[in-house]
Order: structure tokens, then C-alpha cells, then sequence
């Protein structure tokens, strides 16, 4: 459960399911404004209700909150309050998912390893309107505008639903495990499996898994970027 509540509207709602980077991430945004107030979620149904009791200015949130990504989250968050700015803060490669981000919702995209200097910088500009991404995605997201790349076979074609599907292939889930875990039937995580086969040119059940699998560690590993903003 979070670590605090307030009964009030919150400047800042941190969403994180490890206690101790909710921590960090106040101490380092009191070093801003020592007036901000704060409230903390664990996970995507605290941070529902927490959008509800009253709409943060700004929500800072983990892309992948135990093990499952947060795109549905800031989806929802949006809906149920638009005037809220989405920043997100993860362990996930920007190339891979900040577009997505994006689309669902967020206004800018800092991965955790970036320098705490810049994680500062990104909220303060999100918080003024603007939209914040690293040189080398915000690069990447002109690329795919070029080229149309969302268009093509591959990892960029699958919807969010269907990469979410993927990505629990890839931790080792089965189909009825997939099925509890975002709450769908195992006859739709299975026609999930069947478009993810066919967008990415896979034959069989057991190459798709391989290749899931294989995405999984990569996105584990990003390298590292430089960050600036888009304004």
C-alpha cells in the first residue's frame, strides 16, 4: 500500500512499486520546490484511486510496474484526468517504448539511469506544458515519422495490447498465467499470439517465444542516452 495519503489534492503522485525509489524521487523533487506535496502509489489500482480522491498536477510513473506495462495506466489516468501531466521514469529502453508512451498519454519519457539533474529538468518542463524526451529519442521518434516505421513488420507494428501479451511470453508466462495476469480469456491472449505471430513473421509457438524471451533481457539492458527536451 502507499507509504503516504493526503486528503488533498496532491502536486506530485509517484508511481512505483519499489518503496525506495518513491523515496528517492521526493527527496530529489523537494530539492525543487520544498512546498510540493506529494502522495505515493505502489501500483496501478492505488494510483486510480489516488486520481480520484483528487487530480495531481503531475503523476510520475514506472513503465513497468510488477512486470506489467503501465500504458493502460496512463491511458486511465488521462481519461479520468486530462488536466494531469504524465512523466515516465523507467528501466525501459526509450527506443522501444517512449513513442508508445507517448500515444497513451505521458508528456515526456526519462529512463532511471539518466543523471538526477535531468530527472529534475523533465519534470519541471512537462510541468510547463512541454514535452520531454533524450536527443536520441526524440531522433528516433522523427525516424519513424520519416519512414513510417509503425507501418511495418515487427515490434513496432504490434498494438499495446498485443505487446504486452508478448512481453509476458517473453518472462515465461503461460497462456492461462497471461490470461489472470491482464485479465482477458486464454481464447484472447491466444488470438493475441496468433497477430503477434503474423506481424512479426513468426511460425511457430515455440520461435515466438524464443524471440519474446530474447526481447525481454534486451529491453532489460538499454544503454545509455543523453537527455534534452522538445519544447
Amino acid at each position: 500500500m502507499p507509504t503516504q495519503k493526503t486528503a488533498s489534492r496532491a502536486d506530485i503522485l509517484i508511481v512505483d512499486d519499489h518503496p525506495i525509489v518513491r523515496f528517492g524521487f521526493i527527496a530529489l523533487l523537494r530539492q525543487i520546490d520544498e512546498k510540493w506535496r506529494f502522495e505515493e502509489a505502489n501500483g496501478a489500482a492505488d494510483a486510480i484511486e489516488a486520481v480520484k480522491r483528487g487530480a495531481p498536477r503531475i503523476a510520475i510513473i514506472d513503465l513497468s510496474l510488477a512486470g506489467v506495462l503501465s500504458l493502460e495506466l496512463i491511458k486511465r489516468m488521462k481519461a479520468l484526468s486530462p488536466t494531469t501531466a504524465i512523466l515516465v521514469v523507467s528501466m525501459q529502453d526509450e527506443k522501444l517504448y517512449a513513442a508508445r508512451a507517448l500515444r497513451a498519454g505521458a508528456r515526456g519519457y526519462v529512463m532511471k539511469q539518466i543523471a538526477a539533474a535531468v530527472i529534475s529538468q523533465a519534470v519541471q518542463r512537462v510541468l510547463e506544458g512541454k514535452i520531454w524526451l533524450s536527443e536520441d529519442a526524440r531522433a528516433d521518434l522523427i525516424d519513424r515519422i520519416a519512414g513510417d516505421l509503425d507501418n511495418a513488420p515487427g515490434f513496432h507494428a504490434l498494438s499495446d495490447r498485443e505487446l504486452a501479451v508478448f512481453r509476458l511470453i517473453g518472462m515465461g508466462l503461460r497462456k492461462g498465467d497471461i490470461a489472470r495476469e491482464l485479465k482477458i480469456s486464454p481464447n484472447t491472449v491466444e488470438t493475441y499470439r496468433t497477430n503477434i505471430k503474423l506481424k512479426m513473421g513468426v511460425a511457430s509457438g515455440a520461435e515466438l517465444s524464443r524471440i519474446a524471451f530474447l526481447h525481454v533481457q534486451e529491453e532489460t539492458t538499454p544503454r545509455s542516452s543523453a537527455a534534452s527536451d522538445n519544447t
